[in-house]
């Protein structure tokens, strides 16, 4: 596990869902269109959708202190155009910076914001349920929006 500042610290090499702080029923999610989302999961939820809000946290791709996502299929985390989606890695360096994250202390206790490696200054959040890589802005909203607890996974 790589420290945070802050004592937050992300198990690699294990499975966790991205609870969002301020929607807490909501997770972040690979859907068929291979976009992120902040979708809703529940224990009634489907299996696969269940599966799709469960990733495997591993050492960055492009650093080895900050983190990347893995999908059950082997996808990646990864922005393209500031927009999060999931693809298989192609190995190249542009790839590995995209779908690497680096790990700030989030807004809630025992919570991160994932700052693009590639991008310093723009995290992972959601905005309309959708999941960005975006400038920081120095408001309540923006920090909330881009704050992920690691929790158990769901599948």
């Amino acid at each position: 596990m790589a420290p945070v500042s802050g004592g937050v610290t992300l198990p690699t090499n294990t499975t966790r869902a991205l609870q969002s702080v301020n929607f807490p029923g909501r997770y972040a999610v690979v859907r068929s269109d291979s976009l992120g989302y902040l979708d809703p999961v529940t224990s009634s939820t489907s299996t696969a959708v269940k599966q799709s809000a469960t990733f495997t946290v591993v050492p960055g791709l492009a650093d080895g202190s900050c983190y990347s996502f893995r999908d059950s299929s082997g996808r990646y985390l990864r922005h393209k155009d500031f927009r999060v989606r999931f693809d298989p890695s192609n190995g190249t360096t542009l790839f590995n910076q995209d779908a690497t994250y680096c790990a700030r202390p989030g807004s809630a206790t025992g919570s991160v914001s994932l700052e693009s490696h590639n991008y310093p200054g723009r995290y992972l959040r959601h905005y309309n349920y959708e999941l960005r890589v975006d400038a920081y802005q120095d408001n309540a909203t923006f920090r909330a929006d881009s704050s992920f607890r690691a929790v158990s996974p769901w599948a």
